[in-house]
């Protein structure tokens, strides 16, 4: 059904309260209030609004100044739907699409040139921190900061990184829940000033949608800041957020082989079960097992310390004990007890094949890594389903 303007402007009463590129109450022409008084119209706003400071925060100074005056331009041909009458809300449809359009196509050309200036950072970042420089957005902002903290020889200076540190937690003005959480970050006296770098960045790699056209670019952080990396990628969140952690894929086909693959199924209908009956505390053990699968591929060593050895019991005496359970069947628990020994075997192989570790480095890692991974997920099992009544 078509509405024209002035009776689209009478149902604002029925709508949401805001658009997320206006506040409805404050709604002043005809279009504004057609937005607002449309679902549709209004979710397009918000979609159009969230990829116009994407796609700013993708472009160097330069191209954002004429992004800016393009959307100015946009907005007084969007606004001149309001002379159509009753094909004013197909006319708002379609100049809305259009410049959705136009934006993402300028956002992933923007997008791929600013990660080729991050990709630079290892190898070249003297020549990183000066491509950046010309960006003014979030993302770009807390790189700089990263840069003059783990990059001397950038030359970031402290105040140049001061200033873009506030570039970067302002960009995340629109979202009190990151907020609070970076605060918290900050005030902890227990986090290092490296983690704290780290979380900013990751914050900011969230806000890019990086996962899925746009391949990630910051994986190199985890193998040259460990531990920092690690703790400032993983679970933060405690929420659905985690789900999303910015954990790169592990590095080598360890998990590709048949032992793991037997483990995995064995345990398949288990995290099916979580997935569909567990809390949101879930998705932060999600985070943690992404975490495990790329460290011990990039970093297995780092089982061989205290800290990533105490979850490493062997969990057979766990798995022979569980209750009978409809939604982890008898069979699929023999399975994963089959499997237990034919996985320690296969990861220990890899692990000094592939890693160089020695034989005996190598067997007390794979415990750390088989064995945490099994733990973790019977905890995460035993949690969420007595907390759902299974």
């Amino acid at each position: 059904m078509k509405y024209p303007i002035a009776a689209m402007a009478m149902l604002l009463c029925t709508t949401h309260t805001y658009a997320a590129s206006f506040d409805c109450e404050k709604a002043a022409s005809s279009v504004e209030k057609a937005i607002c008084a449309d679902s549709s119209l209004n979710a397009l706003d918000e979609q159009l609004a969230q990829q116009y400071r994407e796609t700013l925060g993708n472009l160097p100074a330069d191209e954002a100044a004429t992004a800016r005056s393009a959307q100015r331009n946009w907005l007084r041909e969007r606004d001149a739907c309001a002379a159509q009458a009753a094909g004013a809300r197909d006319c708002l449809k379609s100049s809305m699409e259009r410049r959705m359009t136009a934006l993402q196509a300028l956002g992933d050309g923007g997008s791929k040139a600013l990660d080729s200036a991050i990709a630079e950072i290892p190898s070249k970042p003297a020549d990183a921190a000066t491509r950046l420089r010309a960006y003014r957005g979030g993302l770009a902002s807390a790189w700089l900061v990263y840069l003059h903290q783990f990059e001397p020889s950038s030359g970031v200076s402290a105040a140049e990184a001061q200033a873009r540190q506030k570039l970067a937690v302002a960009a995340l003005s629109d979202d009190e829940f990151s907020q609070s959480v970076l605060a918290d970050v900050e005030k902890d006296p227990k986090t290092s000033r490296d983690q704290k770098v780290l979380t900013l960045l990751r914050m900011q790699i969230e806000r890019a949608d990086y996962g899925g056209d746009r391949p990630y670019v910051h994986c190199f952080v985890f193998a040259r800041q460990g531990d920092a990396a690690y703790d400032a990628m993983g679970p933060l969140y405690g929420s659905t957020r985690d789900g999303s952690a910015p954990v790169c894929q592990p590095t080598g086909n360890l998990f590709e082989q048949p032992a793991w693959k037997r483990l995995d199924d064995a345990f398949g209908p288990l995290m099916e079960a979580i997935g569909t009956q567990g809390g949101t505390i879930r998705y932060a053990s999600y985070a943690s097992f992404a975490v495990l699968r790329l460290r011990a591929t990039l970093s297995p060593r780092d089982f061989l310390k205290p800290a990533l050895r105490k979850d490493a019991n062997d969990p057979s005496n766990e798995l022979r004990r569980w209750t009978d359970n409809k939604d982890w069947p008898n069979a699929q628990r023999q399975a994963a007890l089959k499997a237990l020994p034919d996985t320690l075997a296969t990861t220990a192989q890899w692990l000094h094949a592939q890693r160089g570790l020695t034989e005996q480095e190598a067997q007390q890692a794979a415990r750390a890594i088989v064995f945490g991974w099994v733990n973790g997920w019977i905890g995460l099992a035993g949690d969420s389903l007595e907390a759902s009544g299974s």
